[in-house]
């Protein structure tokens, strides 16, 4: 029997289901000429499978260490050594203790509350809050005194501190020409190291969007409804598939919230609430561990 032409056979519907990724690997054989684009595919095929799988397979955040701690100098945190992922899968390896200088971010901070301050001034509601505000800060003062006892602190304002991924290359060497650039000599770099930048900023990192709201959303959740939840939610849009999943800010590691005294001390350090994280795989089995262990004793 002769079939309609828009109705796709078997094989036709097979052949538009199958596509390809952007996903590629190099193709050796016997006698090939390797060039610089062969072994840029090998390097960033691997680079990639391992970056996508930590991304997608574990998340981002901390994986050990990064703790911000006081150094008891004025406007200055000390960030311990750890290790940490970024929201593209990037490591990034802090290989010894480094000291922050929050002067900057302290200063810019004051000059960004006085504004917000001079365009409230204009309304009378926010006026009052301003006045409720200061007196809680006025109480403040009268709990934390200057640590030489020379008189009352200065108003405290809130920085925070972020971990960023850096490249850096290294190791020029002499290049012959090649076609892109007219076959004229040239020098290259030849390596390309990992590192990272400390940053504090005036407000926390980015994060990405999906996973906003994925405790509140879990924790409303029926139990008889645990798992269509979480097949729902990971059959979603994947929050690390698209290009930009932190909206272009890369910086996404958050460490902490810093406390602080413009020209003085360090008040409070919460090296929580803007840290993601990251639980190695020994965590997890012992917290299932002691979920099965929690779960028998309650019978």
């Amino acid at each position: 029997m002769h079939q309609h032409a828009d109705k796709p056979t078997a094989h036709g519907a097979d052949r538009l289901a199958r596509r390809t990724s952007s996903v590629v690997r190099s193709r050796y054989f016997y006698s090939m000429l390797l060039e610089e684009p062969d072994m840029t595919v090998e390097q960033e095929f691997h680079l990639g499978n391992a970056r996508r799988h930590v991304a997608e397979m574990h998340g981002f955040g901390t994986v050990c260490g990064l703790r911000v701690e006081e150094t008891g100098c004025h406007e200055e945190v000390v960030l311990k050594q750890g290790v940490a992922v970024d929201c593209l899968g990037r490591e990034i390896r802090v290989e010894c203790d480094i000291k922050v200088d929050l002067h900057e971010a302290v200063r810019k901070a004051v000059e960004a509350r006085d504004q917000r301050r001079e365009r409230r001034e204009t309304e009378v509601e926010e006026r009052e809050r301003d006045r409720e505000r200061e007196r809680e800060w006025d109480r403040d003062r009268d709990r934390e005194k200057d640590r030489d006892g020379h008189g009352w602190l200065p108003e405290p304002v809130e920085v925070f501190v972020a971990l960023c991924y850096l490249e850096v290359p290294e190791r020029p060497v002499q290049s012959i020409g090649g076609p892109e650039t007219r076959c004229a000599p040239s020098c290259e770099m030849s390596r390309t190291r990992s590192g990272f930048s400390v940053e504090v900023r005036l407000n926390p990192p980015e994060v990405p969007e999906k996973l906003k709201d994925v405790i509140g959303d879990l924790l409303q959740c029926e139990h008889e409804r645990l798992h269509e939840w979480l097949c729902d939610w990971i059959t979603d849009p994947c929050w690390s598939c698209v290009p930009d999943p932190c909206g272009k800010d890369h910086q996404c590691v958050g460490l902490a919230r810093v406390r602080v005294v413009p020209g003085g001390r360090v008040v409070d350090i919460d090296n929580c609430c803007v840290r993601p994280l990251v639980l190695p795989t020994v965590l997890i089995g012992e917290l299932t561990r002691y979920a099965v262990d929690h779960i028998r004793r309650s019978r």
